[in-house]
Order: structure tokens, then sequence, then C-alpha cells
């Protein structure tokens, strides 16, 4: 209770053989100790007895001196405390849950307004409150003078009891707006919702646990004949095919009114009747498993939900509409020793073939190893290097992070981070770095270009491109940014001096010296000195308000400075990193070739964004272009890029 209400207020804890009027007697398992009001578990037949005695106490007028509201909610409403007093704990010591019990005096309870309850929460509406004066003052009229009163957080605690308010009380904010005497309409109590549990499944451990050669069915509902479901679930010897997860227990909730909130329970099932030949449930210290126990390949029952391993197959047919269908591998790796058909996928990660490849090999990562040819086809990899053994003719190769390497690649679109090729005819690359041997009649665009032999090839021109920072666009950033810091630079210099000019007022000097000492306790002013002070504060508000308005802006302006000047920062970087390394170097001319730069936008669409169906288009649509490198049928090129002075770099 507040310092004035503590001091007035008395215990009124009666002796039950003696109780007298306004007094209250404890259950057994209440006692007053010396430091305060305790309650003992052991002695506590159930909840809903200490749950009584509350209601009791409130209901009787009276309410808790010293509350520990924490120690209150969980005694009142633990759910394993019956369980921890049956079997002995720390929870069956006594624990302290107030001070004292004292008189809540009608005069105060009308203190406390109504509140707003619906959508679990409760809303509370804090104002200045008052009461009658206790020393018998009246007001002009005659009528018993008020003087202003504080709300109590024990007194608080009571009051929403009696109102329906026996959970979730926000003890933090209450307490701080009651001490700030904030005004306004909070949230003062909420529901604490129950927390659903999860029902007992099922989590794959092997790669691929599904075998099925139906067509696959698509999320449309149709059937993709060019798919089987999976062809290809090998499993070892001792493979944890399955583990079961525990069904996991929900949290149980409180209404505002501390009634409970249970939540459903998950539903469970028994591990072994998915079990079937050649497979055993294992449960150890990490869990229930399904185990394999025999090499084979692994089925699944779709009508009684087993899974069983069978006898042990190779595959070496080649992917095609008749043996395998598309495949979606979901393996670290995949092998394969037949051809791969015209129109047919493969999807997975690291593939190695050893025969021709007509259709679409695609990696999510690892190498695309490719021990012949590749025809007509496309070999994708999202993350990782692409080798061809062969020839790579009429073919898409791409990589968004790797090497692309081909011994010869004949009328091919290869975008790549790096790309090397022995003999290329007739290509149209894209890559960070490339290098080749022989380049006739090729359009390419790089950072890095390194060719032993370029020439044209009958009509089809010989074009190198190297890709260079735009200088222009990354100035006109640069010097937009600089002369905007400037500016601001300019304008904070200005509300600094402003700051520090009101700052220098000797009233305000004098103001500022008084308060800081007076708030240190170096000195201690008479009440009439006090009122000079305060006389002074209010003569000096509007410069205090201007003053303190000129900082909040001068925090602003400093943040937006800094945000500039990394802004900055980061633009010279990126300007940086794209000039590095950039050069062009051709061994020997055979033929007419040109060679240009292309210079590239900042914060525009990346050319490797480009289709790699618009390659073509791109790269040999922009002959006019850039800078002309190098014109000519004869000799050798050598060039370096230099970045160009930049008096705002």
């Amino acid at each position: 209770m507040s310092n004035d209400n503590a001091a007035l207020s008395r215990s009124i804890i009666g002796n039950l053989a003696e109780l007298r009027e306004g007094e209250v007697a404890l259950p057994r398992f209440l006692f007053k100790h010396a430091d305060g009001l305790y309650v003992d578990p052991a002695k506590l037949d159930d909840l809903e007895a200490l749950q009584a005695a509350v209601d009791r106490i409130f209901s009787a007028g009276a309410c808790f001196q010293g509350l520990d509201y924490a120690a209150f909610t969980h005694l009142l409403y633990d759910l394993d405390l019956l369980k921890t007093h049956s079997q002995g704990g720390e929870t069956t010591k006594p624990r302290r849950l107030a001070r004292d019990i004292v008189a809540f005096r009608a005069s105060r309870r009308t203190l406390y307004k109504a509140v707003k309850m619906g959508d679990g929460k409760v809303e509370y509406y804090f104002e200045p409150v008052f009461e009658e004066d206790d020393g018998g003052n009246t007001d002009p009229d005659g009528k018993p003078a008020l003087t202003r009163a504080t709300l109590d957080f024990d007194e608080f605690v009571a009051d929403m009891w009696l109102k329906g308010i026996r959970f979730g009380i926000n003890e933090p904010t209450v307490r701080e707006f009651i001490a700030t005497g904030t005004t306004g309409r909070f949230v003062i109590a909420r529901r604490r919702d129950a927390i659903l549990g999860k029902a007992a499944d099922i989590q794959e451990l092997a790669e691929e646990i599904h075998r099925d050669d139906a067509p696959k069915e698509l999320p449309n509902g149709r059937l993709d004949l060019r798919q089987f479901k999976n062809r290809f679930p090998q499993i070892n010897k001792g493979v944890h095919l399955l583990k079961k997860i525990p069904l996991v227990l929900g949290t149980p909730g409180r209404e505002i009114s501390g009634h409970l909130i249970e939540p459903p329970i998950p539903k469970d099932f028994d591990l072994g009747t998915l079990a079937g030949p050649g497979t055993t449930v294992v449960r150890d210290a990490n869990g229930e498993f399904i185990v394999s126990q025999n090499d084979g390949f692994l089925n699944l029952d779709t009508q009684t939900n087993q899974i069983s391993i069978t006898e042990k197959i190779v595959n070496r047919d080649g992917v095609s509409v008749r043996t395998t269908g598309d495949l979606l591998l979901t393996g670290d790796e995949y092998e394969e020793y037949g051809e791969v058909q015209e129109k047919r996928t493969i999807e997975g990660n690291s593939i190695m073939i050893h025969a021709d490849v007509f259709g679409i090999v695609s990696s999510r990562g690892g190498t695309i190893d490719l021990k012949r040819n590749l025809v007509g086809g496309m070999a994708l990899n999202q993350k990782g290097d692409i080798v061809i053994e062969g020839v790579a003719s009429g073919a898409t190769l791409h990589t968004r992070s790797g090497v692309i390497r081909v011994k010869r690649a004949e009328s091919c679109v290869i975008i790549g981070t790096k790309v090397v090729i022995e003999n290329a005819s007739n290509c149209d690359i894209l890559a960070e770095e490339v290098e080749i041997g022989l380049a006739e009649g090729c359009a390419l665009a790089a950072k890095v270009i390194r060719i032993e032999r370029a020439v044209p090839r009958k009509q089809s021109e010989m074009l190198g491109f190297v890709m260079i920072p735009d200088q222009g666009e990354f100035k006109r950033k640069i010097n937009a940014l600089s002369d905007k810091l400037e500016d601001l630079k300019a304008v904070l210099g200005k509300m600094i001096a402003e700051s520090e000019k009101l700052k220098a007022n000797p009233d305000f000097r004098k103001y500022v010296t008084i308060a800081g000492k007076v708030r240190k306790g170096e000195i201690t002013l008479t009440p009439e000195q006090q009122t000079n002070l305060q006389k002074m504060a209010a003569a000096l508000s509007p410069h205090l308000k201007l003053l303190a308005k000129l900082g909040e802006n001068t925090k602003a302006k400093m943040a937006e400075q800094s945000a500039l000047e990394n802004q900055l920062a980061e633009l010279k970087e990126i300007k940086r990193v794209a000039e590095a390394g950039i050069s062009c170097n051709v061994a020997a001319v055979g033929d007419e070739i040109h060679i240009r730069t292309l210079p590239l936008k900042p914060d525009t669409p990346s050319l490797f964004d480009t289709p790699p169906k618009e390659l073509k288009v791109k790269l040999r649509g922009t002959n006019s272009v850039g800078e002309m490198l190098f014109a000519g049928s004869s000799g050798t090129f050598q060039w370096q890029y230099s970045s160009p002075q930049d008096a705002n770099a």
C-alpha cells in the first residue's frame, strides 16, 4: 500500500476464539510470521481451499498488504502444486505471500472504477482520484474538502478480484501507472491462452522413402505420365527409415476469472503397426525408430501404411519414358550409365552420366559431370560446376555459381561464374571470367577475357564485350549523396550553434545549476526558494521547450547523416569491387574481330538474370554500345581496365 495508508493501517488478523468485528481468521494453511504472512502447502488440501480463503478475505473488506503477486498467482493456480505436495520437494515449504492483512476501507474502495472486459482482456481507465480530507477541513460550500489520493496495487488486486478479475494482472504495468499518475485507458490484465499440443507424427529419415512406379500426381490432380512417383529408393541394412515423433501435450491456459483452459489431448499411434517385413522397431535413448533389417529397396504398402524392404535392384537402362520417366531425386549423388532420352529430365544433386544426354540435367548443387556428349539438351546447376568431357552441341549450360568446363562447344548458350572451353564455335557466352583456347564466331561478355586465338566463323562475327561499371552512373550517385551530406552538415551546424546560444542564457544557466544541485542533494531549498525555483522554471518553459525541440531535431539529423555516410561508403565499395581485375587478352587474332566495353549500371537488373534464350539477342544486338577497344584482323590485344579519377571517390 502507499506510505500514508501503510502507516495508518493495522493488521486485522484475529484469533478465531476471540474474533472481533472487522477481523479475519486465518485457515490452517495460512499463518503469520514475524516477517509476513505465509502459505503452508503441506496443510493445503486442494487449490480451491486457498481460492476460497482469498475470496473470503477480500469479500470481508480486507486486502493483503505488501502482496507478492507472483507468489499469489502461483499458489492459486499452479497445477503441479498438489502433485509436488504429495511427493515432497521445495514447493512443500511455506511460501511468503504478503506482509499482512489490513482493512480495505469503504472510502478507499470508491477510488477504484469499473473495468471493461472482453476478448480475453481487461481495460481500466486510470485518472486522478480524490478522497475526503481526514482532517475535517471543508470547502467554501461547507462540504468536506477533497484531497488528491493515490491508488494502491494491493487494494487494486482485491478490488479486481471482487470484479471477477482473478488472474493475469500485469503487475509491472499497473504499478508503473499508479506510481507515475498516468491517465488513460489501458489493458491491465489478459487471458493466458492454452497452447495446443502436437499429435504424434512420423519423421522420414531416409532420403528416398516412397517407391512407386505409378504416374506422378500433380497438385491440380492430373497425372504426369513423364514421371514415376519414385523409382529408385535403395536402402542399406541398419538404416533408420522412420522416427516416431512423440505427442507433445499442450500447456493449459487461464481465463481472467481464474478458470482453467484445457487444451485438447493430441492424437497418438503405435509405430509397430507400420513396421512390415524386412524392418523392425528399435527403441533407444534417442527415440523410437523403424530400421531396415537387410539391404534392398524400400516399399510402402498404401493399404496398410506398412513399410518393407525388398530385394536389391540395380538400374542401368537410362532415362526414358519406358524405364524411369522423369527423375526427381533427393539423394546427395546420382550416377547414370544409360542414355538420357530427348525431353526427359533428371533433377537431383551431384549428377554423373556415362552416356550421351539429349534431355535436361538439373542439379541443386555439387557437380554435373557428363562423360560423353550433351546434344540439344540442357545442363543447369543452381550452385556448382558443370563438366562436359565430350561435345556440347546446340545446348544450354547454366550455373548460378560455379565453373563450366567444356572440351568442345558448338552453337551453345553458356552462362556461368567462370567458363573454360578448349574449342568454342558460334557460342554465346556470359561469365565473370572466360578462358577459351580457340574461339570461332562467338559473342561473349565477361569482366576477364582470355583467348588464345579468336576468329570469325562464316556469317558469325567474333565479338567480345568487356563488362565495366558505368562510371557516369556511379559518379552521379556519389555526387548526389555527397552534396546531400554537405547540405545536411550545414543544417546541423546551424542547429548546434542555435542550441549553444540558448544554453548560454544567464537565467537558463542559473536554473540548470540550482536544479542540478537540488537533484543531487547538494543543497536544500526553503519553501520560499522552492517557489522561486518553480517560478523560474515556468518563466523558462518556452526556452526549455525550444531547446528540447532543437535537441530532438539535431539527433534526427545526426542519424540521417550517419545513414547517408553509410550509403556513400557502400556505394564506393560496390564501385571498387566492380572495377577490380577487369582485363582482356587475346594472344592471336586470326581475322576480323571486335572488342568493346559494356558499361553496366549499378542497381539495375543483372545481365546474369537474362534468360538463356534471350542472351544471343542481348550480346549480338549491342554492337554499338560502349567504347571500341579493338577492331582488327591480326596481331594481339591486351587491355587492363583503369578507373578514371573521381574527385568524390
